[in-house]
């Protein structure tokens, strides 16, 4: 009897994870908005060394990098080999406090979402999440746009 409740509980159990997990993880949605690159509070643009170029940390000049980059443009693809990166765009964003699992007296930490990776060589971009990596073909005005942005 327990076999019959637990397996229907447990399926359902693992499709509601997985329907929470479609905004977390950008490969998981059918259509690719980007929605959760506008929530980053601060995004370091760096250089191909890792050298860091600047920091936007103003709410319009994220708005605006959100906003150049062209999410709706993007297609999922293979890299080519031998790209050579040109640099990257880390994104971060304070960790959300709730009523129930808030921090006694502390400060929200702050918690770094995805890396941008841009290559100087083809109009193609690299979300680097920790866990998974996806790779994107990007319009040419935005491959432009980024790698201006890191030189």
């Amino acid at each position: 009897m327990k076999k019959r409740i637990s397996l229907p509980v447990a399926a359902l159990l693992c499709l509601a994870l997985l329907a929470g997990c479609r905004t977390l993880v950008p490969g998981l949605t059918t259509g690719f908005s980007g929605e959760d690159f506008s929530k980053a509070q601060r995004i370091v643009v760096s250089d191909a060394e890792g050298t860091e170029k600047a920091v936007l940390t103003e709410e319009d000049e994220i708005n605006a990098f959100v906003d150049a980059v062209n999410v709706g443009g993007w297609h999922f693809s293979e890299l080519p080999e031998e790209l050579t990166k040109a640099g990257g765009f880390t994104l971060w964003q304070k960790e959300t406090i709730t009523a129930l699992f808030g921090l006694f007296g502390g400060e929200a930490r702050e918690n770094e979402i995805c890396t941008f990776r841009v290559y100087a060589d083809g109009d193609y971009l690299t979300i680097e999440t920790g866990v998974m990596d996806f790779s994107f073909a990007i319009p040419q005005e935005t491959a432009d746009y980024l790698r201006g942005l890191t030189a």
